[in-house]
């Protein structure tokens, strides 16, 4: 499951992947939504959970903090 959004001047994936052992990761890619060239900008896991849109929701969530945290360079 993806979803792509632009936040705060961002482009923003999300993704939940699943785990060998069961449920989901979250997993969220932030680079420059101007097409600044050098690939992405930010990317981590999110943590497990044990259904796609879970895993998708705490991946936008993340994506949104760590913007307005200032963590991406």
């Amino acid at each position: 499951m993806v979803t792509q959004f632009e936040y705060g001047g961002y482009a923003v994936v999300a993704r939940a992947i699943r785990h060998a052992a069961g449920g989901f990761a979250g997993v969220v890619t932030i680079a420059d939504a101007f097409g600044e060239p050098g690939g992405p900008t930010f990317e981590t896991e999110t943590g497990t959970a044990e259904t796609p849109e879970a895993a998708l929701a705490l991946a936008e969530a993340e994506a949104m903090r760590t913007i307005d945290a200032g963590e991406v360079n």
